[in-house]
């Protein structure tokens, strides 16, 4: 089966796709082609505000619904170009708009219909109800694909960090996969850069250039998500535009520059993954798997190195996974199962009482 996985996070600025190969239930996962797209400027900038909590009415979300839709349209389009065949089956995850876990609600926007009547492929999109409706946060979803392609290197841990930063831990001889959300991942660093007209910290600079505020840096981690135990799953909802000015106020406050509080976001992103890892992992793990823009970053990387030693970090890319595509590759999993009607979600992960097809089919 030939499957395309399209994931539009957290940050908002664009898609990411992946076309992968594969059989159900999946043994090997051959990665085909991989392809992004930036938003326009209009379209971001609305996402962003919505995920912020922000108000608007209901033309205004049911505009951005189709807008959304021929972006995934257009991104599923040149990668079954780049293909020269059509797929079986196109996944999308669509936007999150708002993630409620506590109120067991969560809502992702993108017109799947208009995908599949645009290329005329079956496309699956809502993939968290399900998972809901049977008692779970819908989310992470992505573990269930990093079951299929990491399995193998049991017991092995691997970390997402796009906006929000995953984490996925498997342990070998097939126990239950615990896996969560540790915190921010990106987005605290970029709403920083943010503050002084930047999209982000370009490589790490600013920085590496700062110093970590260590008392702002304690005082946010006291933040009671950091602490919950999994499964558990945030969002911009907690860790958005408020958090980043929280902690630039601090950092302010007690005197310290600009860089200082980009020093201090990266760190909070390092530390919280580092007791996150530590405090969730049943069994020793001697290496970590990364993947995601964080992946990009020098001295995030750094500071998480030095956070988790003696554990290594290994790039995805080493395994045959890109390290930019990991979700969209996994949300191309999800879809192929579901197109089988298969179960696509891990109740350890998602504290669901069961394993769901999750995702709703659209024929072309």
């Amino acid at each position: 089966m030939i499957a395309i996985g399209i994931m539009s996070g957290t940050s908002g600025d664009g898609a990411d796709a992946a076309a992968i190969e594969l059989d159900v239930p999946a043994k090997e996962v051959r990665v085909l082609a991989t392809a992004s797209a930036p938003f326009p400027k209009r379209v971001r900038d609305a996402v962003l505000a919505l995920g912020e909590g922000g108000t608007a009415d209901a033309r205004e979300i049911a505009r951005l619904h189709g807008l959304l839709g021929d972006e995934y349209a257009a991104l599923a389009q040149g990668v079954a170009t780049k293909l020269g065949r059509k797929p079986d089956v196109i996944a999308i995850h669509g936007q999150t708009i708002a993630h409620l876990p506590e109120e067991k609600v969560t809502f992702q926007i993108g017109d799947a219909a208009r995908v599949a009547m645009r290329t005329g492929v079956p496309t699956v999109d809502d993939l968290r109800s399900a998972d809901v409706a049977a008692g779970g946060q819908g989310a992470p979803l992505v573990p269930f694909g990093d079951v299929v392609l990491f399995a193998r290197l049991a017991p092995v841990a691997v970390l997402n960090i796009g906006g929000i930063a995953n984490l996925t831990l498997i342990p070998s001889g097939g126990g239950d996969v615990v896996a969560f959300d540790t915190g921010p991942g990106n987005m605290v660093i970029d709403a920083v850069s943010a503050m002084a007209g930047a999209t982000h910290d370009m490589d790490g600079h600013g920085a590496a250039r700062g110093m970590v505020d260590r008392v702002a840096l304690d005082e946010l981690m006291r933040d009671p998500y950091f602490a919950r135990r999994a499964p558990k799953s945030t969002g911009r909802e907690r860790f958005g535009a408020a958090f980043a000015k929280r902690l630039h106020d601090l950092v302010a406050k007690h005197g310290h520059t600009h860089d200082d509080a980009l020093a201090t976001a990266t760190m909070l992103t390092a530390r919280s993954i580092g007791e996150a890892m530590r405090r969730e992992a049943r069994v020793t793990m001697s290496r970590l798997l990364i993947a995601g823009g964080g992946a990009r970053n020098p001295t995030l990387m750094r500071m998480l190195a030095d956070t988790i030693a003696p554990v290594r970090l290994e790039p995805t890319d080493a395994h045959g996974v890109p390290a930019a595509y990991r979700e969209a590759i996994a949300f191309a999993i999800l879809g192929a199962y579901r197109l089988r009607g298969e179960p696509n979600t891990l109740p350890s992960a998602t504290g669901a009482a069961r394993p769901v097809s999750g995702g709703a089919l659209h024929l072309p």
